[in-house]
C-alpha cells in the first residue's frame, strides 16, 4: 500500500517534468528567433557590402579610361581582356579585401564597352557604358528570413545564381549562397577646358576687378553673331585650383569658384557656389606621334603661311617645327579656304614660340588650329590674330616637359587674346588682353596669373571640344531583374 508521500513525489516530477519542458520549448523559441534576427542582419549587411561592390566596379571602369587618356605608355586595361569597342566587351574581375564582414573579400565584375549609339554627333565624342556586378558570399544556412517581403526585395542568390561569371548568365552555385546586386553607368568625356580658368597651383587675378562670365557662341540667345555679347552674359565663368589659394583681386565671378581646401582672397561677387572640395589632376599632353606631316616648313623665323586643310587630321595640313620666332614686322598666316570654309591645321613646336616687335601671328577665318609646344611661349607684339574671334579655333597645348624643369607661357600684345590655353605643366601668365583688356576662351595652367585683365569670357563650346580630361557618370541605376 502506499502513502501519501509517494504521491507528493509523483506530483512533484510531474510538475518537473512540465516545467523544464515549457522551458526548453520557450529556449528553442528564443534561439530561433535570435538565430533568425541574426541571419536577417548579416544578410542586410551583406547586401550593402555587394552595392558597395558593385560602385566599387564602376570606378574600376572609370580608372582605366581615364588612364586611357594619359601618354603612352599608359598600362590601361592591362589585366582586362580587352579594350572597349562597340560590340566588344573589355572584362575585369577582381577580389579585394573587405574591412568590415569579418574580413570577407568582395568580388567585383566590371564590364566596358562603347556602343557607336553613345558617340555624340556633334563632336564624336564616344561615351561610354560600365556594367559591374558586386559579390558579396554570406556566412550561415542558405534560406531566407521570415519576412517574405524582405526576401522578395532582396532577392539573394543562395540556390542559384543570377548574374556572375563575366558572361552575365544565370548557374547553379556549387559552395556558399551569395548576394549580388548589378549596377550600371553611362559616363561621359569630360573637356580639357571645363573651366574659364583652372591651375594646378595659386591663382592670381591680380587687382584688377577682373569680370569673369560666359556665353555661348552656338546660342543666339546667349551671344549675339557668335560673339560675346555683355546683355546676354551666362553665369558659368567657373574657375578653380588644385591648391588652396585664389588670389581674386576684388573680382566679379559669374559663376562658381572652387579650392582644394583653400580659401579664396578678394571676391567682390560670386554668383554661384563657393566650393572647397576641388581636386582634378590635369591629364599631361604628350608629343604628338604622327606617322606623316608636311615637311616643306621646319622652322619659321621670318614671314611665312601655313596652309590649312579641308580634312581634319590630314598629313598635308601637319607640321613639325623647330621653332617660331618672329620679331620686326614679321607675320605668320595660319591660311584657309578663301571663302572662309572651315579648315584644319596642326602645328608641333619643338622648341619655344617667341612674337616681339610689331609682327604676328594671323589666323584666317574658318581656320581651327591646334598648336602644340615643348618649349616656352611668349607672345608680345602685336600678338595673335584670331579673325572668326571663335577660342575654340585656337588651342595651345603645352607638352609635359621632363622633370625638374620650369617652363612658361606668356601671352600679351596689341590684339586681344582669343584662344584656349591647356598647359597643366607651364606657369601661364595672361598680359593685357588688347587696348580693352578682354580675354576670350578658357586657361589651365601650373599657376595662372592675370595682369592688366579686366575681363575673362568662357565660350561654353569649349566645354565640348579640346582633349578630354577626364571622365563623369551622367546616369546610374541598378539592376534588379
Amino acid at each position: 500500500m502506499r502513502g501519501p508521500h509517494s504521491k507528493n513525489h509523483a506530483s512533484i516530477l510531474v510538475w518537473t517534468v512540465l516545467t523544464i519542458a515549457i522551458l526548453s520549448m520557450l529556449g528553442a523559441e528564443v534561439l530561433r528567433l535570435v538565430s533568425i534576427k541574426h541571419q536577417n542582419a548579416l544578410q542586410t549587411a551583406t547586401w550593402q557590402e555587394a552595392l558597395l561592390a558593385a560602385e566599387s566596379g564602376i570606378d574600376l571602369g572609370i580608372i582605366e579610361l581615364r588612364k586611357s587618356l594619359y601618354p603612352m605608355p599608359n598600362h590601361a586595361w592591362e589585366g582586362w581582356n580587352n579594350s572597349p569597342a562597340d560590340g566588344v566587351v573589355s572584362y575585369g574581375l577582381s577580389t579585394i579585401a573587405n574591412a568590415g564582414l569579418a574580413g570577407t573579400p568582395m568580388t567585383i565584375e566590371a564590364n566596358v564597352d562603347a556602343p557607336n549609339a553613345l558617340i555624340d554627333p556633334s563632336n564624336g565624342w564616344q561615351y561610354y557604358r560600365i556594367r559591374t556586378v558586386g559579390t558579396m558570399p554570406i556566412t550561415g544556412p542558405a534560406r531566407v528570413t521570415d519576412n517574405k517581403q524582405d526576401g522578395r526585395l532582396r532577392k539573394l542568390s543562395l540556390r542559384w545564381e543570377r548574374f556572375t561569371n563575366g558572361v552575365l548568365t544565370p548557374h547553379a552555385l556549387s559552395d556558399a549562397p551569395q548576394v549580388c546586386r548589378r549596377a550600371e553607368a553611362i559616363v561621359k568625356p569630360v573637356s580639357s577646358f571645363a573651366q574659364a580658368a583652372m591651375s594646378v597651383g595659386t591663382m592670381d587675378l591680380t587687382n584688377q576687378n577682373i569680370v569673369i562670365d560666359s556665353y555661348d557662341s552656338r546660342d543666339p540667345n546667349k551671344s549675339t553673331n557668335g560673339l560675346y555679347d555683355v546683355t546676354k552674359r551666362q553665369e558659368n565663368g567657373d574657375i578653380a585650383t588644385d591648391g588652396n589659394l585664389i588670389e581674386a583681386g576684388n573680382a566679379h565671378i559669374y559663376g562658381d569658384v572652387a579650392t582644394n581646401s583653400g580659401t579664396v582672397s578678394g571676391v567682390a561677387n560670386i554668383t554661384g557656389i563657393e566650393r572647397t572640395d576641388f581636386y582634378q589632376e590635369p591629364i599631361p599632353v604628350g608629343a604628338p606621334s604622327w606617322t606623316a606631316i608636311n615637311g616643306t616648313v621646319s622652322g619659321v623665323t621670318d614671314t611665312t603661311t601655313l596652309n590649312a586643310s579641308a580634312t581634319k587630321g590630314s598629313s598635308i595640313s601637319r607640321y613639325q617645327l623647330s621653332t617660331i620666332a618672329l620679331s620686326g614686322n614679321k607675320t605668320l598666316t595660319l591660311a584657309g579656304n578663301v571663302d572662309g570654309s572651315r579648315t584644319y591645321i596642326e602645328i608641333y613646336v619643338t622648341g619655344d614660340i617667341s612674337v616681339t616687335g610689331i609682327s604676328q601671328i594671323v589666323l584666317q577665318e574658318g581656320v581651327t588650329a591646334t598648336v602644340y609646344f615643348a618649349g616656352n611661349i611668349d607672345v608680345s607684339g602685336n600678338g595673335i590674330l584670331n579673325t572668326k574671334n571663335q577660342p575654340s579655333d585656337l588651342q595651345l597645348y603645352g607638352i609635359e616637359p621632363p622633370a625638374n624643369s620650369s617652363k612658361h607661357v606668356s601671352l600679351g600684345g596689341n590684339g586681344q587674346i582669343i584662344a584656349a590655353v591647356y598647359a597643366p605643366d607651364h606657369d601661364v601668365s595672361i598680359n593685357g588682353g588688347g587696348t580693352s583688356g578682354h580675354v576670350f576662351g578658357s586657361v589651365v595652367g601650373k599657376t595662372v596669373t592675370m595682369t592688366g585683365v579686366t575681363n575673362l569670357h568662357y565660350d561654353e563650346v569649349l566645354g565640348a571640344t579640346g582633349i578630354i580630361n577626364n571622365y563623369k557618370i551622367i546616369s546610374w541605376f541598378e539592376d534588379n531583374r
